[in-house]
């Protein structure tokens, strides 16, 4: 009897199924979850549900870390739950990679908001070509669409950075950034580090702003802009995850008022 079967018509088949969502619902698995499954498993005489076709066995998975996620917060213990998920559904890394991705993004942003921030490694492609100053650390790195905007609507200006920035949780999001009638020119990547936001090119040119300075730089939740002499710099977040723009925010934060 191959999984497929438990997942048709046949009511056993799909007590078992029920039970599985039921059990990895909240986002975890615990020994006792695994030992009632196996005890109905043999009740019910099916498989286990590492025979289930692939999207079966992620949608199962993709349920489990929604749930986490709506806590709005990701321990190593939680990270520990949905690796036993996913090990218990036999899901390769490859085959919940999207998923995984987002799964840290969430922990990377819990661990912000407990003062532990981010390193960049140091063989990191992005950092390549980048000078640091003496003492500052780069902490994240985020993939952005780099587009030229000549006017900014009234409203849309986003949220200023300058001096110390204040955010918090989900303040991005009523920030939309004015992308209309913008001109893409290329691609690159943002760097925050200690000290400042630098912008490095497709084509490796780098320019940076200072936190405390006097230039401000603004805050949306699909990325950020930067202010020129004629018009604006937009920087669009490659990931279109909401979970960016907090990780960037509570960032920032921390970085302009060390004293959190």
């Amino acid at each position: 009897m191959g999984i497929k079967d438990w997942f048709g018509g046949d009511k056993k088949k799909q007590a078992y199924r029920d039970k599985v969502k039921e059990a990895v619902s909240d986002g975890k698995l615990s020994n006792t979850d695994m030992q009632e499954l196996a005890k109905l498993r043999v009740e019910l005489d099916v498989t286990d549900a590492a025979d289930d076709k692939t999207s079966l066995r992620r949608d199962l998975y993709n349920e489990a870390v929604d749930a986490a996620r709506s806590k709005g917060q990701l321990t190593q213990t939680g990270v520990q739950d949905l690796q036993k998920i996913q090990k218990f559904l036999a899901l390769r890394d490859d085959q919940v990679e999207k998923t995984k991705i987002e799964v840290n993004r969430l922990r990377t942003l819990t661990e912000i908001r407990r003062g532990n921030l981010p390193l960049v490694p140091p063989t990191n492609v992005a950092l390549r070509g980048v000078q640091m100053e003496p003492g500052e650390i780069p902490h994240y790195n985020v993939a952005v669409e780099i587009m030229d905007q000549s006017r900014v609507p009234s409203g849309s200006e986003g949220m200023k950075v300058l001096g110390p920035f204040t955010y918090e949780e989900g303040n991005s999001r009523a920030h939309f950034l004015p992308e209309e009638a913008a001109k893409p020119v290329g691609d690159g990547n943002v760097i925050i580090t200690s000290s400042r936001l630098i912008l490095k090119t497709g084509d490796d040119r780098t320019a940076s702003v200072r936190f405390g300075g006097d230039v401000p730089f603004f805050l949306y939740n699909e990325g950020l802009r930067l202010t020129k002499t004629m018009g604006n710099t937009l920087l669009k977040f490659k990931t279109k995850s909401d979970d960016t723009a907090e990780i960037v925010g509570e960032l920032l934060a921390k970085l302009t008022r060390p004293d959190l």
